[in-house]
């Protein structure tokens, strides 16, 4: 219910171009309807564009409601939602009689090549991000192409609107289409001005890198000058570790420490070998080296939830945010049972696995180890996280008990249905999902 009034306003700033033209109608003598549909298609796409950078521009007034893993996923969908509006826009357009010509941005008017550079710009932007791990497009360069590319696409749009004229025509829609750009370049500025700016003035240190094991480190630090800040157990940072913030690379970390007060002042992050920045730059990183944060982000928390038990099902590296709850429950005191399911490849891609044998003998916790790979010596479940394997562990009653999911996609998505077969209810159900496409 607390999302509805957001999602009210999501479709009432992506449908006011619409809107103000179908209500401030410029154009005396009819129309044929092909071309009404063309120019509503191409205004809802238009509306929809302009607001997505909102979705993620990390503001907490839209973020906090919602938390990243459903924001990103809707940014996703409605990503492909403008490209369907868009691709309708152009084809409807060369059915009224557009020459083909005018799908390329070499020929035709002013409005014609600065909508053919809009469109091929948002199928640019979609194609990149759906085939990015398929065509192996490193995330650094992806991030930066994505916005380049939305900004290209936003500004292409505005251009062919203003010079078709049609219904741009009517003061009140050059109003709208005006201001929903000028509101998307202003978030742009904050995201990449303010809070840079922001991040500078309170800079962070590396007090340690540990290594944990496999392909993982940790990331110790500690503030300079300042006290930090507060957070809740679950939640992630941006992290940049360039010269000044204003380092277009930035990336995503769960905190990995207790959000407990008596804790407060260092932060630990769990980085993963997963690509260029963490297999290269974060190995050299040396005591001392300054580094840059943003945040803290999302709802995937302990302390949005009200639950009498708590199973937490991770993998790899999804484990940073469960281990902050964990860690957070010992320090405060919490007397609820955990369980923590917690699935990798083998013992020695486990970290912080030693962490959780020792914090089960400190709190109300049990802890299922499952590993891929069979090991004789080992205690832990062979295999992967199925349904029957939680039927197994998990405890009797399951209707005051809320459940964390986090790790790799397809074992996200395995679990959830798992959950589903054993009469779990979604609204029950966290997950945060850091696929940034």
């Amino acid at each position: 219910m607390r999302a509805l009034p957001w999602i009210a306003c999501y479709v009432a700033l992506a449908l006011a171009p619409l809107a103000v033209a179908a209500f401030g109608d410029p154009i005396a003598s009819p129309r044929p309807w092909t071309v009404e549909f063309a120019t509503a298609l191409g205004l809802v796409a238009f509306g929809v564009i302009a607001v997505e950078f909102a979705l993620v521009s990390r503001l907490h007034v839209v973020a906090r409601p919602f938390g990243n893993d459903v924001l990103m996923r809707f940014h996703r969908q409605m990503g492909f939602a403008a490209v369907a509006f868009a691709v309708g826009h152009a084809i409807c357009a060369l059915i009224v009689g557009t020459p083909w010509s005018c799908l390329w941005p070499h020929s035709g008017s002013l409005g014609a090549r600065s909508g053919s550079v809009a469109l091929w710009c948002l199928v640019a932007l979609v194609a990149t991000s759906v085939l990015r791990r398929r065509v192996r497009l490193p995330y650094e360069i992806w991030q930066r192409l994505h916005r380049w590319l939305a900004l290209a696409t936003t500004l292409a749009m505005l251009v062919h609107a203003l010079a078709l004229g049609s219904y741009v025509r009517a003061p009140a829609v050059r109003i709208v289409l005006i201001g929903s750009v000028a509101v998307f370049l202003a978030l742009l500025a904050h995201y990449r001005v303010v809070r840079p700016l922001r991040a500078w003035g309170r800079p962070w240190e590396l007090a340690a890198l540990r290594h944990e094991g496999g392909d993982t480190r940790t990331l110790v630090l500690r503030p300079v000058g300042h006290a930090g800040f507060a957070f809740e157990p679950g939640q992630f940072v941006w992290l940049s570790t360039g010269a000044t913030p204003f380092n277009s690379e930035e990336h995503p970390l769960s905190i990995a420490s207790s959000a407990a007060p008596a804790a407060l002042g260092r932060l630990e992050l769990a980085v993963k070998a997963l690509g260029d920045w963490s297999r290269e730059v974060v190995p050299r990183l040396q005591p001392g080296a300054r580094v840059w944060l943003d945040g803290p982000f999302g709802a995937f928390s302990l302390d949005r939830v009200a639950a009498q038990e708590l199973v937490m099902i991770a993998g790899g590296i999804g484990v940073s945010p469960m281990r902050s709850m964990l860690l957070s429950m010992r320090d405060r005191g919490d007397p609820r049972r955990a369980t923590l399911f917690y699935a990798s490849r083998n013992r020695s891609r486990a970290p912080f696995a030693p962490h959780f044998e020792a914090l089960a003998k400190e709190m109300n916790l049990r802890l299922v180890l499952v590993h891929e790979e069979r090991d004789e010596q080992s205690s832990a479940e062979h295999g992967y996280v199925t349904a029957e394997l939680l039927k197994r562990h998990l405890p009797g009653s399951l209707e005051r008990t809320v459940f964390f999911v986090c790790g790799p996609l397809a074992m996200m998505d395995a679990v959830e249905d798992a959950l589903a077969q054993l009469g779990v209810d979604a609204s029950r159900i966290r997950t945060e999902r850091f696929d940034m496409v």
